[in-house]
């Protein structure tokens, strides 16, 4: 016969009275001690889950409890009832904390492929659906939210710009499907020399890079490069990344209109974002092609980079172009090798 110590309350008062409960065989439960003298069936009490150590409670029908901290009988008298087996499950987890770390260990590596894998992988697919419109739309205010900010008038010389604008259109005529991208020219006041491509199309070139430039040749390699990430819709897909529960939201229902809801995210997100590593890849490559195919040799693109990084203010508390693009060095020999 099982049985163990208790304190009971009446469930009216706050008085306590120490008890003995057992299990008979006949599958009740008796409480008995200090004018305290019952039973009642044991499905019909509610024990409280095993936690720890911690105190169990038993719930009676009436009203009353009692209160035991010998967790080993309370199971014991509890054990057939299959509403219990949760509770054991989760003590026998608690009790075994071999398992308890493997459990975690799992959840962090699920957690951790999630993040850099699912996520991303979701972010993809869902971007490759979303109609240009959309992309339109999600950049239509952005540009107009930098320039309110971050940005000013271009101060290039006309003749100068008028060339900038020669060149990036020459080079998107002779991409498929870039005829919809446009160069914006913008002083970059606290930006800096600084390049970012919008979702929407816009790249926007800023009049210090224009000016370290030492040879149009760099030029368009920071060109290639940001049309490599609209090509591969890069922007979009970082800030779909960095809104999580709006991207699985989308994929999930199917529902893109919840996508519009990240329009007014997108400046800080395009300022203070990076790229991935295989983003900054991806687009790397494509100007390297861009570059090879039509005679300009890659490591211009490296020249400009270091240069950038030479010059960059170590007091600007607003990302530039390399914070957001790391490993310069790296990228500068990787340009040198696509020769």
């Amino acid at each position: 016969m099982t049985q163990f110590r208790a304190l009971y309350y009446d469930g009216r008062t706050s008085q306590q009275r120490e008890v003995l409960v057992w299990a008979e065989p006949s599958g009740r439960l008796r409480v008995s001690g200090d004018g305290v003298d019952f039973g009642c069936r044991i499905a019909e009490v509610r024990p409280s889950p095993r936690v720890g150590n911690t105190a169990r409670h038993l719930q009676f029908p009436d009203g009353s409890q009692c209160e035991t901290g010998d967790n080993d009988a309370v199971d014991a008298v509890f054990a057939a009832l299959p509403s219990e087996a949760p509770g054991r499950l989760i003590h026998s987890w608690e009790s075994r904390y071999g398992y308890a770390l493997l459990a975690l260990a799992l959840t962090a590596a699920a957690l951790w492929a999630g993040i850099t894998y699912g996520i991303p992988a979701l972010a993809k697919q869902v971007a490759a659906v979303l109609p240009p419109s959309t992309e339109r739309a999600l950049g239509r205010d952005a540009l107009a939210a930098l320039d309110r900010v971050l940005l000013a008038p271009s101060k290039l010389p006309p003749a100068r710009r008028e060339k900038m604008r020669a060149l990036f259109s020459h080079m998107v005529s002779g991409i498929e499907g870039a005829d919809g991208y446009r160069l914006e020219l913008r002083a970059g006041k606290r930006l800096g020399a600084n390049a970012l491509a919008l979702p929407s199309g816009e790249i926007v070139v800023t009049d210090q890079l224009v000016e370290i430039a030492e040879k149009d040749d760099e030029l368009v390699a920071v060109l290639a490069h940001e049309i490599g990430h609209l090509r591969q819709r890069h922007g979009l897909r970082r800030l779909l990344q960095d809104s999580a529960t709006v991207l699985l939201i989308a994929a999930v229902t199917g529902d893109l209109s919840s996508i519009a809801s990240l329009a007014s995210a997108l400046p800080a997100i395009l300022l203070q974002a990076k790229y991935s590593r295989d983003f900054e890849s991806e687009a790397d490559e494509f100007a390297f092609d861009y570059m090879k195919r039509h005679g300009i040799p890659p490591e211009s693109f490296g020249a400009i980079l270091l240069r950038m990084d030479k010059r960059r203010g170590a007091a600007s508390d607003i990302p530039d172009y390399l914070s957001s693009h790391p490993a310069t060095r790296e990228r500068a020999e990787r340009s040198r090798a696509a020769r």
